[in-house]
C-alpha cells in the first residue's frame, strides 16, 4: 500500500514540475519572440530614419557645394575675368548671394527615432555591438564634428556683417534696392572683393571651412552608409 501511494506521489510530482517546467518554457519563449518582434522594430525604424538622414545629408552637401561655386565665381574666375553668367548659372537671386556671405547654414538631420529609441531605452533589443557602436560614432562623435564645423563657419559669417556695413554699406543697401538687378549686385559685390584684401582673406578663409565642412559631412555620410550595411547584415542574418 505504502509502496504504492509513492508511486502515486511520485508521478504527480513529476508531472507537477514538469508542468512548471514547460509553463516556464513557454513563458521564455514567448518573451523570447516579443523581445525578436522589438528588436525587428527598432532595426527597421533606424533603417527608415537611415534613408531619411541620406536624403537630408544629399541635399545639404549639393547647397554647400553650390556655395563653393559661387564662392569661386568671385575669388577665381574662369580665365581671371568675373563673368556674371557663371554666377547666374548658381544663383537667380541677390538673396542666393548674400546668403554665401553672411547667412549661415544649419546641419539638423532628421533624429527623432533614433532619440526616442534612446530615450525609451529600446536601444537594448538590439543585440549587435557593431551596430550600437556605429549608431555612436555616428550620432554622437561625427555628428559633433558637423555641428563643430558649421558653429566655426557661423561665427566668421557674424564677423562679416559689422565689417561689410562698416567697409562696404554699398553692398548691403544693394541688396535690398530693387532698382539694382541681380547683374549690378554681383557687380558691385565683385568690385568690393577685388579693391579690398581683406574682404578676399575673409571670403577665402570662408572657403577652406565650407571645404572641411564638406569633408566632414562625407564622413558622416560613410558612417551612414556603415550603419545601413550592419543593420540589413542583422536582419538578414
Amino acid at each position: 500500500m505504502i509502496k504504492k501511494y509513492i508511486i502515486k506521489y511520485s508521478i504527480e510530482f513529476v508531472v507537477i514540475i514538469l508542468g512548471i517546467t514547460v509553463s516556464f518554457w513557454l513563458n521564455e519563449l514567448s518573451i523570447d519572440n516579443q523581445n525578436e518582434k522589438e528588436r525587428i522594430k527598432v532595426l527597421t525604424s533606424l533603417q527608415m530614419e537611415i534613408n531619411e538622414i541620406k536624403y537630408y545629408c544629399d541635399g545639404r552637401k549639393r547647397t554647400w557645394e553650390m556655395d563653393i561655386s559661387l564662392l569661386n565665381e568671385f575669388l577665381y574666375p574662369s580665365n581671371k575675368i568675373f563673368n556674371i553668367d557663371s554666377v547666374l548659372k548658381i544663383a537667380t537671386s541677390k538673396i542666393r548671394i548674400e546668403t554665401f556671405i553672411i547667412l549661415y547654414r544649419v546641419f539638423d538631420p532628421p533624429m527623432n527615432r533614433y532619440y526616442s529609441i534612446i530615450n525609451s531605452g529600446d536601444l537594448k533589443y538590439v543585440k549587435s555591438d557593431k551596430v550600437k557602436e556605429i549608431l555612436s560614432r555616428l550620432h554622437n562623435t561625427t555628428f559633433s564634428y558637423v555641428e563643430t564645423a558649421v558653429e566655426h563657419e557661423k561665427q566668421l559669417k557674424q564677423s562679416f556683417l559689422p565689417f561689410l556695413t562698416i567697409n562696404h554699406p554699398d553692398v548691403i543697401l544693394a541688396r535690398d534696392n530693387n532698382k539694382i538687378s541681380i547683374d549690378r549686385y554681383s557687380e558691385i559685390l565683385n568690385d568690393a572683393i577685388k579693391s579690398d584684401d581683406k574682404l578676399k582673406a575673409k571670403l577665402i578663409l570662408l572657403k577652406r571651412y565650407l571645404e572641411y565642412k564638406i569633408s566632414i559631412l562625407q564622413m558622416y555620410m560613410i558612417n551612414l552608409d556603415d550603419l545601413e550595411k550592419e543593420i540589413n547584415l542583422v536582419i538578414n542574418n
